[in-house]
């Protein structure tokens, strides 16, 4: 077989790798767009976990106060008085305490909520740009292969184009 009946088929095998690379290229984008979408997903969840858990945390925090509110009370019951201001500021001092521990357990879930939801934001971002840079790849492997297709066949056949018998005039010669 002769050097000249391979070239077709180099040809052909061109193509063939050029278009496997670029689908390759698409292909490679599309994963790294699943893995986006999936930390995406992940941490959207994480989100609503951490508003779930403070306001776990915010009524175990209450719940914990109305405790120590009822224990007051029923010192109160024993043989306390409410003509006495200083029991009356404890109550009020304790039911502050409360407020506030219920709200700072629920202003950590939503600050940590706001960090995974500003996490996820990030993933999409990054799963739209591994497409776009998937497109972008893979255009460039299409037109460097037919680039190379083209220094590989289109010159080299011009080259080794059989001559023309035919003689030019002087002047273009």
């Amino acid at each position: 077989m002769q050097l000249a009946a391979l070239a077709p088929l180099a040809q052909i095998a061109a193509i063939g790798g050029t278009l496997l690379s670029t689908a390759g290229a698409i292909q490679q984008g599309r994963e790294q767009k699943a893995r986006f979408q999936y930390e995406q997903k992940v941490a959207a969840m994480q989100a609503d976990e951490a508003e779930a858990a403070s306001q776990r945390d915010a009524y175990a925090r209450n719940r914990e106060g109305q405790f120590i509110l009822s224990q007051q009370r029923a010192g109160l019951a024993a043989g306390g008085s409410l003509d006495d201001p200083s029991v009356i500021d404890l109550m009020g001092d304790t039911q502050d305490q409360i407020g506030l521990a219920v709200d700072t357990e629920i202003y950590k879930g939503k600050q940590q909520a706001r960090g995974y939801n500003d996490a996820a934001a990030v993933a999409g971002v990054n799963a739209k740009n591994a497409m776009s840079a998937a497109y972008l790849n893979a255009g460039a492997n299409l037109f460097s292969g037919i680039s190379s297709m083209y220094s590989r066949f289109g010159q080299q056949a011009k080259k080794t184009a059989p001559t023309s018998s035919v003689k030019l005039p002087y002047a273009y010669g």
